[in-house]
């Protein structure tokens, strides 16, 4: 089976690589991430202790450079390990340009099919804090936020659903977004986080329309709500946990890919909580 992952440099993405190449499942990955801004990288690369020791006597530039140099070195010893079953792509969601050129550098190693991609990146917002109030709305930021979790991804199904649909004919492919319980219209009971709620619930109603698309040529399409992970993109957020623990990337991956290899055509369309395997409302 092959398998396409976005934000594959760090977090739930890297460990849902790592998690598909310690088991036999999956013979082709593709780890996809957005590497062309350095200083952004670091923002979302700088999840361990080492590095945010680094940000302690090393400015901002240098931190992002070790931090790229952290990534380099955790793919290059993946592919050290697992040979040719890994391959690594710069693709940055916002651009559609982008999107084509790691779809299509991509060809030749998926052999014209894909069993299963994984929608993981996103963006929360571009200054690290949500809006809290309508009056805080600005058109650049929420069109980043759209752009990043909800066209990006709607843009990189587009091309790669013709791999989809070939692998399809031997057994269902699937794709799979990583959602958030904010995209939950009828439980938003708090408000707050503008931009993000709209583009997680834009992204429900795109997999909610692929999966009834996708039942007709044996694609199953699904959402994955992991609570909130451990990670560089949630440690701004921590205090605010509804949830009793605070899960490691390793842990959510595994309980993520049990679920996405388990799941058949039959779960397309659904917005599951991973850890108590129940539905969200919409």
């Amino acid at each position: 089976m092959s398998a396409f992952v976005t934000g594959g440099s760090r977090g739930i993405g890297l460990a849902l690589v790592q998690a598909m190449l310690k088991g036999k499942t999956f013979s082709r990955v593709v780890a996809a991430a957005r590497t062309d801004s350095e200083a952004l990288q670091a923002q979302r690369l700088v999840g361990s202790c080492s590095v945010w020791l680094l940000a302690c006597s090393f400015n901002v530039a240098q931190v992002a450079r070790q931090a790229l140099h952290l990534l380099r070195q955790t793919w290059q010893a993946l592919k050290f390990q697992h040979g040719d079953r890994l391959v690594t792509v710069k693709m940055d969601l916002t651009d559609e340009v982008s999107i084509q050129e790691a779809v299509k550098s991509t060809e030749d190693f998926c052999q014209g099919s894909l069993q299963l991609l994984v929608h993981n990146a996103g963006l929360m917002h571009p200054s690290g804090r949500g809006e809290n109030s309508v009056t805080r709305l600005d058109m650049e930021s929420f069109s980043k936020v759209l752009a990043t979790n909800v066209i990006g991804p709607a843009l990189l199904t587009k091309a790669l659903y013709p791999r989809l649909r070939a692998a399809a004919q031997e057994e269902p492919s699937k794709v799979v977004a990583v959602g958030a319980g904010v995209a939950s219209i009828s439980t938003n009971q708090a408000g707050g986080w503008y931009s993000y709620r709209a583009s997680k619930t834009a992204l429900n109603a795109f997999m909610k329309n692929l999966s009834i698309e996708g039942g007709r040529h044996k694609v199953s399409a699904f959402t994955l709500y992991p609570q909130m992970v451990e990670t560089a993109l949630s440690k701004p957020y921590v205090k605010g946990n509804p949830y009793p623990e605070l899960r490691s990337p390793e842990e959510t991956a595994d309980q993520m890919l049990e679920l996405i290899t388990s799941f058949g055509i039959s779960d397309t369309g659904r917005f599951v909580n991973i850890w108590s395997r129940e539905d969200i409302p919409w």
